[in-house]
């Protein structure tokens, strides 16, 4: 058997059983599509590792948590358990690690992940130093790790909060109280025990903080909890999973909702960004230069997922649609040679002349940090290359938002952008609600079926949600 065809065997067995259901139908003899898949994915071999990975988490662990259901996440919890023990029994550095937690075999972790789970335990009673690893992606740390925070801050003001993982976050958070984040990579690439080895920086990263308590938002960083990082009185774990027959919900809302519950009430609490103070002055220069007339953010990246992304022609049709609205466009170009290839060759399709802006130090355009007062009044399409914070920071300055399902949508909602999302390639019908963009600004969500998304009418449908200008 193919490891896709290992992974969607599980898939096939789980169905749509519930969690009472598949825990009685469960049959060990299906950890056999487990082994098989983590040898491919931890394979020497470039090929298979490939498609061991491919079909280890687009085929098997997306699946089992994008549905958010109970069934599909302990189903998760047994098979990755499985899989992660496999890899790490064979490592010496994560086994030596492992046992320092106590954990000697496959049956250890699954019993600390499962108490973990319940956290039963009080909540320490002092708390000066909080820990939260992040989500690693950064639209999910916009809307989820950003309401952790508040809610954190709120029941101890006097503590500090170190979030864990992309440096790129500190540029859009730093100015949260309380909040430091210290950088800390997830590796994206090689065979499965280096993904797994993040594990090893995330403890160390832990034991150096040396917290209080460790607050966990179904971080990739620990595989969702299934990795210890502190001992189980001390660590808290949220997961995104919906009770059984519940209605799908905001992901933000729900984690708000867990927060309130083990922290405290008060207040609810939305996405929210803080930039440092490199950003926060951008953003005041951005808001000079461009002046006061009407701007729109375009962003149209995908986060390295072209189901997410419209055809061709419907990414002409909104910005023209923008256009004849009367918006001015700031148009991301993209970071890397595919994304700088595609925002060309959206812009020569539409045979605009267009002003560049560059923040990355390579030459692309005008540069940021020397724009003066009033400088892009007069420009109708500005084209914007360079970091994350620098585009946060110029969308700020902005009136309207327009996104895919990426981290685009999320700063604009954290930010109070009124924003309008092409919501498209999903495979459970919960799953546009749950990844819903959430903050204080209107939020206009259109969710196209994947195979409708060729059709102009749905085109429409964006653009109807963006106001005139004229």
């Amino acid at each position: 058997m193919t490891p896709r065809a290992h992974a969607d065997a599980l898939i096939s067995w789980l169905g749509s059983r519930s969690l009472a259901e598949a825990q009685a139908a469960w049959d060990d003899r299906l950890l056999v599509h487990a082994d098989a898949l983590a040898d491919a994915a931890d394979s020497d071999d470039e090929a298979t590792r490939g498609a061991g990975l491919a079909a280890l988490f687009g085929g098997l662990v997306e699946p089992l948590n994008d549905g958010f259901t109970p069934a599909g996440r302990w189903t998760y919890h047994r098979v990755f358990g499985r899989i992660v023990w496999r890899v790490c029994a064979r490592v010496p550095a994560l086994a030596t690690r492992l046992a320092s937690f106590g954990i000697a075999d496959e049956a250890a972790l699954l019993a600390h992940h499962a108490r973990v789970r319940a956290g039963a335990d009080p909540l320490p009673a002092s708390v000066t130093t909080v820990v939260i690893p992040s989500r690693v992606t950064l639209g999910a740390d916009v809307l989820l790790t950003t309401v952790l925070l508040q809610r954190l801050h709120a029941r101890y003001p006097q503590a500090q909060l170190v979030v864990l993982g992309d440096a790129k976050l500190g540029g859009l958070i730093g100015g949260l109280p309380g909040v430091r984040v210290r950088p800390l990579a997830y590796a994206r690439r090689g065979p499965l025990r280096e993904r797994l080895a993040s594990w090893l920086l995330l403890a160390d990263a832990v034991a150096a903080e040396a917290p209080d308590l460790v607050v966990a938002p179904d971080s990739r960083l620990d595989q969702l909890g299934l990795l210890p990082v502190i001992a189980a009185p001390r660590y808290r774990l949220w997961e995104n999973v919906r009770p059984e027959g519940a209605a799908p919900q905001s992901l933000a809302d729900q984690l708000d909702g867990w927060c309130a519950g083990l922290l405290g009430g008060g207040p609810a609490c939305t996405p929210r960004l803080a930039f440092d103070s490199e950003r926060a002055a951008l953003a005041t220069r951005f808001r000079s230069a461009f002046g006061d007339a009407p701007l729109c953010a375009v962003k149209l990246d995908h986060g390295g997922n072209p189901a997410k992304a419209l055809p061709r022609d419907g990414e002409l049709h909104l910005l023209r649609g923008l256009r004849a609205k009367g918006w001015r466009v700031l148009l991301d170009r993209g970071f890397g040679a595919e994304e700088l290839a595609n925002s060309d060759a959206l812009v020569d399709a539409l045979g605009w002349r267009v002003t560049d802006l560059d923040d990355s130090d390579q030459g692309l355009g005008r540069a940021v940090a020397a724009l003066a007062p009033d400088e892009l009044a007069a420009a109708e399409i500005i084209r914007f290359h360079g970091s994350i914070g620098g585009w946060a920071a110029a969308l700020s300055a902005c009136g309207h938002a327009v996104a895919y399902d990426s981290v685009g949508h999320h700063l604009a909602a954290a930010l109070a952008v009124p924003v309008s999302i092409v919501f498209t390639g999903w495979i459970d019908p919960g799953f546009p609600i749950a990844w819903q963009p959430r903050g204080s600004g209107r939020v206009h969500l259109v969710a196209i079926p994947t195979a409708a998304k060729a059709e102009a009418r749905w085109w429409d449908a964006v653009l109807d949600g963006i106001p005139s200008t004229r």
